[in-house]
This record gives structure tokens, C-alpha cells and sequence, in this order.
């Protein structure tokens, strides 16, 4: 079962614009792998007037604190461009 973190954290990017590192809770998480784009619909029907929105930018990432133990994430990228770690997949 995932642990829901919903914190801001800061991004590293790759010259393609995919996630290598994430900042969180000051330790740098170094990603592992290839990270998975996700993209997942939202609910914009149900929002009155214009969607600012249609989908929501997640990337599902392996990655290790230094010598540590990897863990599974879910990155997501909001509208204004800041990223939150969503989840913790242990």
C-alpha cells in the first residue's frame, strides 16, 4: 500500500526533460532507471468554467538516497510548473 506524501519537492531534469534527481526533505534522491511517464485525467467537467487542466503530468520513478535502500515514487508535475512527490511505493 503507497504512503501518500504530497510534498513539494525540488526536480532535477535530463537534456530530455525527464526527472534524474528529486530534493526531499534536504536529501538529494538519485533516480535509477528509466522513469515512466503517466498521464492521468482529471475530473475538468466537474469544475465550473474553463479547465486549467485535462491531465495530470506523473512520472513513477525507482530511486535511492545515497547508498540506501530504492524505493518507488510517484512524482507529479502541477500546472504551475513546481513538482510534488505524490507517493511512496515503498
Amino acid at each position: 500500500m503507497p504512503q501518500i506524501i504530497d510534498t513539494r519537492v525540488d526536480v532535477e531534469l535530463s537534456a530530455d526533460g525527464d526527472p534524474r534527481a528529486f530534493t526531499w526533505d534536504r536529501f538529494e534522491h538519485t533516480i535509477i532507471g528509466q522513469p515512466q511517464a503517466v498521464f492521468t485525467r482529471t475530473r475538468w467537467w466537474e469544475d465550473d468554467g474553463v479547465p486549467t487542466r485535462i491531465d495530470t503530468e506523473l512520472w513513477r520513478v525507482d530511486a535511492a538516497r545515497g547508498g540506501e535502500e530504492q524505493h518507488r515514487y510517484d512524482l507529479r508535475r502541477d500546472v504551475d510548473g513546481s513538482w510534488v512527490l505524490a507517493l511512496d511505493w515503498g
